[in-house]
């Protein structure tokens, strides 16, 4: 008997060879310029707001099912002509954020570049606003590093205008689609930050050179700002370096002694790990993402916490602010290693049973749906109330790791620290493990969606739906509904503090343990 794998397997060959034969210049036509019908449009409301009712695990946590309706209802009655996906995307996104629900939201399509050639060109080519990295407050958006051909430009640089628009117009237009855990909207200003160009790109599209007005001291400059090739910088670097004909020493390269922490991310470790004083009483480890392709995590804790035990440090420091998250199993092994005693780390993983996004699809996919006995989602079970959860390690009860740390525990969070990072975080405070510095989390305290997360395409538009299966949520729960952690100090470095790279709520920290906080 030929199992149901095998039909799978062929139907995936089949389905991605159909697909490379389709156009791709019609593909992204219809993303980039095509006027999608009334009636199009309308379908692709209905669909995505039949996708949420069918597999969104709470998707009334925040909304009533009749204030949702209404949203969608409206919505669909006010097209009442052709648009294209970009300005469908703005209209369809608000309505999908009002389920406050951080980790549902609309993906905008990306042009497929087929060409060898071009894909290579369009790898390394570094468009303007892709130049700078940013910092957000009181509706100023601040150039914190600057990779432009302009060296002028320094840190703490103010832009005024980008194409003739002041920085809060820009931020009131491209925030209107974030969506957030619950009733807290404070890392609006760190979405704007880490995707400003992306956002930017979506809602005003790309160019290749753009009009800027800095500020800079009481100096105005209006400039133009132009992409350029890296790769072609690169060469051109080599042949400067190779043409020094200045003898120098060897340099010894220095032995890494933490591995497994992954590549680096603009220069810097997304895991990473030392001591802040030469008795080495003081560890810091830093995980910006719990979710790293190229990291070990399991090595890297176990190599952290070998240095600690060793070092007999009296306190650490956990620095998960800008973390929006990642794997649950990287976050469950980092407690394991903060308490002594057996322990639970996830309430029942609830969920709306058999979900398949191939069921929402037409054609090849729509077949796999049947082909696949109406569920791509496994592992699913029913308890005696009649609910349905998957079975995920957490959910039962959890050893300790045999090298766990007893010493004093402080955690840094911000208003980017989502999902995975605010899961650990909650299940700390829930067993008073920690001293918490800085701000809220950007992730609910009390639950979120997440667990297996489909991406979902939209049939006219291309705009992709993507949500999470399961509701996430730690056995600790707390009386106010709808918000983070909230910080034991409340602290937050200032943006004079970020220009001048002063970590207010560190430096916090180190005077707390030295008896000065």
């Amino acid at each position: 008997m030929i199992g149901r794998s095998f039909f799978r397997n062929l139907l995936l060959v089949t389905t991605a060879s159909l697909a490379a034969c389709s156009s791709v210049k019609e593909y992204n036509a219809t993303i980039t310029e095509k006027k999608h019908s009334v009636q199009a449009l309308q379908k692709d409301i209905d669909l995505a707001h039949q996708i949420l009712k069918d597999g969104h695990p709470g998707l009334y946590w925040y909304i009533s099912k009749k204030q949702l309706d209404y949203k969608f209802d409206s919505l669909k009655n006010a097209i009442n002509e052709p648009l294209t996906t970009t300005q469908f995307y703005q209209k369809l996104s608000p309505v999908v954020a009002a389920i406050k629900c951080g980790h549902t939201a609309l993906r905008f399509p990306s042009v497929i570049v087929k060409d060898k050639t071009e894909r290579e060109a369009a790898k390394n080519k570094v468009y303007p606003l892709n130049q700078f990295t940013y910092a957000v407050a009181d509706d100023k958006l601040i150039v914190i590093n600057n990779k432009s051909k302009n060296k002028s430009i320094k840190t703490g640089t103010e832009i005024l205008e980008i194409n003739g628009l002041a920085p809060k117009e820009i931020f009131n237009i491209v925030s209107t689609g974030f969506s957030y855990d619950g009733y807290n909207s404070a890392s609006k200003n760190k979405r704007i930050e880490r995707n400003f160009a992306n956002l930017y790109k979506i809602y005003f599209s790309e160019q290749d050179s753009i009009s800027v007005k800095f500020k800079t001291d009481s100096t105005v400059i209006n400039t133009f700002i132009s992409f350029y090739d890296k790769k072609k910088d690169a060469e051109e670097k080599k042949k400067l370096d190779t043409a020094k004909t200045i003898a120098k020493a060897p340099v010894k390269k220095v032995k890494e002694t933490l591995k497994y922490r992954g590549n680096k991310v603009n220069n810097e470790y997304q895991l990473d790990f030392k001591f802040l004083d030469k008795e080495k009483d003081i560890a810091y480890l830093k995980i910006k993402s719990f979710s790293i392709p190229s990291a070990n995590f399991p090595l890297f804790y176990k190599q952290v916490f070998d240095s600690i035990a060793l070092s007999k440090s009296k306190n650490l420091v956990i620095d998960i602010r800008n973390n929006p998250g990642g794997t649950l199993s990287a976050s469950l092994a980092l407690f394991s290693y903060l308490t002594d005693k057996e322990f639970v780390y996830l309430a029942k993983p609830i969920n709306n049973g058999g979900f398949s996004a191939d069921k929402y699809q037409t054609g090849l996919k729509k077949m796999r749906y049947y082909l696949t006995a109406f569920n791509d989602n496994g592992n699913i079970y029913e308890d005696e109330e009649g609910n349905f959860f998957s079975f995920m390690k957490g959910y039962k009860p959890q050893k300790p790791h045999k090298n766990n740390y007893k010493g004093k525990v402080y955690v840094l969070i911000n208003e980017f620290s989502f999902s995975a990072s605010s899961l650990i975080s909650a299940n700390l405070k829930g067993i008073n493990r920690a001293t918490f510095v800085g701000t809220e989390t950007g992730g609910g305290f009390n639950q979120c969606t997440a667990g297996r997360m489909p991406v979902i395409t939209l049939k006219n538009s291309k705009l992709a739906l993507r949500f999470g299966l399961n509701r996430m949520a730690p056995i600790y729960q707390q009386d106010l509904y709808g918000r983070g952690v909230f910080p034991d100090v409340e602290i937050q470095s200032t943006l004079k503090d970020r220009i001048s790279n002063y970590d207010r709520e560190l430096q916090w920290i180190l005077k707390d343990i030295k008896g000065k906080g």
